[in-house]
């Protein structure tokens, strides 16, 4: 680029020496001269570009904290997880320990920025470590049924409850056969009664004893009538005690299969589900306690410093890095964007250094915008520096000139020397003994200065780019020749055109 612009400006030096001003004398007696401004057709570089202004920033700018990962500013993803990092340490408090950089200090990736107490952290991930221990047993008993105790006492259950059943099987052989022998005695009590009262009265016994006689027959038959009552609700309670206590068994082995037996499938499913959760915890918790520490992701320029030793670090970010080269967005008019490409080299002036540093172009704006009641639509687009002077600040003013197109060591003239219209063009060519003619010529690149011809004309031909009528008063005729401050191009200031006219077909006799 340096050298396209030096030899732009010796060419500068040819050009000025090749326009000139041509006074054609008057015919037929006439007072008035034509004065033609002319130009020698010469082979240089043919450059077109777009410039616009804008401000300086840093192609990316982290914020860092304790206990999360780094983000990137306007990342959504980034911002997502920085979230989740944040919501994995929970309330974790970071008191900081040391503070290594300062607002302005340059820094490595890797180095060390601050330091805080991980103690906090630490405690939290002892938490999830229990938590997640809970959850792994509940899943290997769901799984896999009762432990080897807890099948032990189960059994035991099983054990005492058939003890119960044979002590109350027992209770009740004995019952009936007490109840059977008490019966058996009443029975033969009251036989013995009816037999006494039938001698007594076979013997002719006075009358009281055979009263007597018949009140133990009575009271005999009575308590027959009531040792069967008992018998039968001692037996009863027997059997209902035998009842009761085979229930207790089958109570017992069916509750001992139930929880020997693993647990229901979706029962598993949920305490699979606690495990994962509970592990996910603890593997935030770890990474929590390796990020006590802040550390530059990349090299850099530190921006903010929002910590203070001693006091907890705050929620949100601590330190902000700016990182990588600078940028600049310049609002482009929306003529110049269908020349405008990614990728497409640039030059860009720093107001404030007054240094001139490349770049290329690495994004376009999809979305137009338009300047308060301006009609003038532009488009953002962004450029990033090639590299970054050490005194250039983000937020600095620059201007940007965007190389379009560019035709090498080619035949060009200036654009007001064209005459005729789009695909039928033609120049003046000025002989030399003054005579003019049009002679046609094919055009290449042509910008709103300069024109390359492929055909037609030849280096060193004086061609005309405007002609300037002067008054008829003695006073003398000056004739603007354009702008002739810069070289071949349509960006770099100005060069050969800019006749009268102004236009491309301008200045035509």
């Amino acid at each position: 680029m340096r050298l396209k612009i030096l030899a732009a400006v010796g060419l500068i030096v040819v050009g000025v020496a090749a326009i000139g001003i041509v006074i054609i004398g008057p015919s037929f007696g006439s007072s008035s001269a034509v004065q033609y401004i002319t130009a020698t057709a010469a082979v240089t570089n043919v450059t077109q570009s777009a410039a616009a202004t804008g401000s300086l920033a840093p192609t990316i700018t982290y914020g860092l904290g304790f206990g999360r990962a780094p983000v990137i500013a306007g990342s959504s993803a980034s911002s997502s997880s920085a979230s989740s990092a944040s919501s994995g340490s929970g309330s974790t408090t970071w008191p900081v320990s040391s503070i290594s950089v300062h607002v302005g200090d340059k820094v490595t990736k890797g180095q060390v920025l601050a330091v805080a107490d991980s103690a906090s952290a630490t405690q939290a991930l002892t938490a999830a470590q229990s938590s997640l221990a809970i959850a792994q047993a509940r899943l290997a008993t769901d799984q896999g049924g009762l432990t080897p105790l807890n099948k032990a006492i189960a059994q035991l259950s099983i054990t005492q409850a058939e003890q119960q059943l044979s002590n109350a099987r027992t209770s009740q052989s004995q019952t009936r056969y007490q109840n059977n022998l008490n019966i058996d005695n009443a029975i033969s009590a009251l036989n013995t009664a009816k037999a006494t009262l039938a001698a007594d009265k076979a013997a002719s016994a006075p009358a009281q004893q055979i009263s007597q006689d018949q009140s133990a027959v009575t009271s005999a038959t009575q308590n027959l009538t009531q040792t069967r009552a008992k018998a039968t609700q001692s037996n009863s309670q027997a059997a209902q005690s035998v009842a009761s206590a085979s229930l207790q068994v089958t109570s017992a082995k069916q509750g001992y299969q139930s929880k020997a037996a693993p647990a229901p499938t979706l029962t598993i499913l949920s305490d699979q589900a606690s495990v994962t959760s509970a592990q996910t915890a603890v593997t935030s918790a770890q990474a929590t306690v390796a990020l006590a520490q802040i550390t530059a992701p990349a090299d850099g320029t530190i921006t903010v410093v929002n910590l203070v030793a001693g006091l907890d670090a705050p929620s949100g970010d601590a330190i902000d890095l700016q990182s990588g080269t600078m940028q600049i967005t310049a609002s482009f008019a929306e003529t110049s964007l269908p020349s405008l490409k990614l990728g497409q080299a640039a030059t860009i002036s720093i107001t404030a250094t007054s240094e001139t540093v490349a770049g290329k172009l690495t994004q376009i704006g999809a979305v137009a915008s338009s300047s308060g009641t301006s009609s003038v639509v532009t488009y953002p687009v962004v450029i990033t520096l090639d590299s970054t002077p050490a005194d250039v600040k983000a937020g600095m003013s620059a201007s940007v000139s965007i190389l379009t197109a560019e035709a090498d060591n080619v035949l060009a003239v200036p654009a007001t020397a064209l005459v005729g219209s789009n695909g039928s063009y033609g120049v003046r060519v000025m002989a030399a003994d003054g005579s003019i003619s049009t002679v046609p010529v094919t055009v290449g690149l042509t910008t709103t200065q300069y024109a390359a011809i492929t055909a037609g004309i030849n280096a060193g031909d004086v061609v005309v780019v405007g002609i300037s009528t002067p008054r008829t008063s003695s006073a003398s005729t000056t004739t603007n020749a354009g702008n002739l401050t810069g070289g071949f191009g349509g960006g770099f200031g100005g060069g050969f055109g800019g006749g009268p006219g102004g236009g491309r077909n301008g200045g035509q006799p």
